[in-house]
Order: structure tokens, then C-alpha cells, then sequence
């Protein structure tokens, strides 16, 4: 016999003072359906430049019902903006190879050496030349298509109502600045570790092997005798703004949002860092943002900055809300084998 009982039928409702009674709420009934991805994010995207299945897709997939509904719509707008997409690429052909790249002030010398010097910068930015620079933002290649507005809001509110150079330093330079929490779960009775945040630059860091001291003895919970430490480090990647030159040629690499946002505020030169790529076959990531380097480096005339604020370049949407998981599980293999 099963030691669990299922009962069906009517049941009178518990009294208002019965102890523990659960009562459905009298708007509500057992019938209403579960709702489905109810939370959202207003998001600006540069819907211009997309190809035509590319919109599709991003429409069914990543926006709200409202916005899938009207779709036909978009569409429409869409291919009502090709012709102006296609002017533009054949008269602002080689446009993006004429960006302005100008000294950051010889006042502000010390404060750039105070970066470089950081552990934190010279780590970051180990593998390339790297030097400052002031930069053309609307003639920064652009491989990101999507805005998170909200996002740009709260950056957009902390900026100082005229940002001074030492302030879009701080910004734009800096190795340092505040991040959103990341929270971290361990599985139970797994070698697993879940890390998540609303900040898609939430990243895996590398693991290595660390020579054990006093104090990891502590983390030991299984017993034994410890010989060796493997740590692991997520956490978000570099904080300066960071370009990429190859050539004539500058892209975007890191810090969109904080560009896009002080574009809105009508800045149009701001400090970055700047590694100079020599060989690209060897040196240029294969991708930025789902766009691969050939586009990037190649087009005559590809997505530049400004055309976030071209007039109906983009298009807002209510995306659905999301955050970013890095998982780290051990895989252990404890076997003999012949010596």
C-alpha cells in the first residue's frame, strides 16, 4: 500500500479564524492562468542596420508580446529605412577611418600614471601596446546593437551636469569603479557554484593552481591532508573604457554604455584607453559583440556611434529582463592505472 494518500472532492472552505487557512482571494480564480515572462526592460536597439532575419528573430525572441504583435509593423519601418541606410553607406564610405585621436592634456599626466600603474590596469592590459588618448565618439566603430535604456538612466545620473576632463577620467579611465553585487550559490551536495548579476560583464577569470597557506587549511571541509589549491575568480572584466586601433581605424571594445550615455549628454570627445592592434590576423578578437572582425575591419562603412542617434536609426522595445549566470563545477576523476 502507498504510504501517500491523494484526495479529491469538495472541501469546505476554512472559517476567516480557522488557524492556518489558505483562501483563494476573490479576484483570483483557480483557473487564471500562470503568467510568462512578465518583467521587462526598455531597450534601444539599432534595428536600421540589422539584416532582415536578424530583426525577425530579435522580435520573436527577445521582446515583449506587444512588441511581437506589431512586428509587421517594424518590418515595415524597416525596409522604409534601407534606402537611407544604403546613401549612407556609399557616401560616408571610409568615414570611420577619419576619426580624431588627440593627447589627453599634459595637466593630467599624473592621474594617467596613477592608472597604468594600478595591478589591476597592468593585468588588464598585458597583451597589447596600450596608451590614452582622446577619441571621436561618433567615428568609434560600433559592433553592439542594443541599448539597455534604464542602465544608461542611472549612469546618466551620476554624471556631473558639465563633466570636467578629470571627471570623464573617473569615468571613462579609471581602473576602479563601482560594480553591481554579484551573488553566488552553492549547490548542495554538488561541486558546483552558481555566480549571477544583472551586469552582463559578468565573467569566468581563470583558475589557477595557488600554493596552500594557514589559512586555506580552514576551507578543508572535507579533511585529509591538503596538498594543492586550485582557486577560480569570476568577477567583471576590465572598467576603463577601451578601444582598439588597427590602422586608421578605431572600435569599440569596452564601456559602450558609458559612451552611448555621455553621447545623450552631447559629449562628442572622450579619454580612453587605446591598444594598437598591429596584426590583426593574429592580435584582433574573431568577434565583438556577435559581429565578427572581418565586418569590423573591412567594411568600408560599418556601424559607427552616431548612428544611435540617426533619427529612426532605432527603434525601443520592452525586452525581456535577464541576468547572467557563471556556473564552475569540479569534474574530479579518481581512477588506478598501471605505473
Amino acid at each position: 500500500m502507498s504510504n501517500y494518500e491523494v484526495h479529491t472532492g469538495v472541501i469546505d472552505a476554512p472559517t476567516s479564524d480557522s488557524p492556518g487557512s489558505a483562501t483563494v482571494p476573490p479576484d483570483r480564480s483557480p483557473d487564471v492562468p500562470v503568467q510568462l515572462g512578465t518583467h521587462f526592460f526598455r531597450q534601444r536597439y539599432l534595428f536600421a542596420f540589422a539584416t532582415q532575419a536578424e530583426l525577425l528573430q530579435y522580435v520573436r525572441t527577445q521582446s515583449s508580446d506587444a512588441d511581437a504583435k506589431r512586428q509587421a509593423e517594424i518590418m515595415e519601418a524597416w525596409a522604409g529605412l534601407q534606402e537611407r541606410v544604403a546613401h549612407l553607406l556609399q557616401t560616408e564610405a571610409e568615414v570611420a577611418d577619419t576619426i580624431k585621436l588627440t593627447a589627453i592634456p599634459q595637466e593630467y599626466r599624473t592621474t594617467l600614471e596613477g592608472f597604468a600603474a594600478d595591478p589591476l590596469f597592468q593585468k588588464s592590459f598585458s597583451t597589447l601596446p596600450t596608451g590614452f588618448g582622446l577619441v571621436e565618439i561618433d567615428k568609434l566603430v560600433a559592433a553592439q546593437r542594443t541599448v539597455n535604456l534604464e542602465y544608461v538612466e542611472r549612469l546618466v545620473a551620476l554624471l556631473p551636469p558639465e563633466p570636467s576632463m578629470g571627471d570623464l577620467l573617473e569615468v571613462c579611465v579609471s581602473p576602479k569603479r563601482k560594480m553591481d553585487p554579484i551573488q553566488h550559490l552553492e549547490i548542495i551536495g554538488q561541486p558546483v557554484h552558481v555566480f549571477s548579476s544583472p551586469n552582463s560583464d559578468i565573467r569566468f577569470l581563470g583558475a589557477f593552481v595557488k600554493p596552500l597557506d594557514a589559512e586555506d587549511l580552514g576551507y578543508a571541509v572535507m579533511g585529509g591532508i591538503p596538498a594543492a589549491a586550485v582557486i577560480a575568480f569570476v568577477g567583471y572584466g576590465a572598467a576603463p573604457v577601451n578601444v582598439l586601433q588597427v590602422g586608421r581605424r578605431v572600435v569599440l571594445n569596452n564601456g559602450f554604455h558609458r559612451v552611448y550615455a555621455l553621447r545623450s549628454r552631447g559629449v562628442t570627445q572622450i579619454p580612453v584607453v587605446i591598444q594598437q592592434v598591429r596584426n590583426p590576423f593574429l592580435e584582433f578578437p574573431p568577434g565583438i559583440a556577435g559581429l565578427p572582425k572581418e565586418y569590423l575591419l573591412n567594411v568600408a562603412r560599418p556601424v559607427l556611434m552616431k548612428d544611435f542617434f540617426e533619427p529612426d536609426f532605432a527603434i525601443t522595445l520592452q525586452v525581456k529582463d535577464r541576468i547572467k549566470t557563471v556556473t564552475i563545477a569540479m569534474n574530479v576523476g579518481q581512477h588506478d592505472v598501471p605505473a
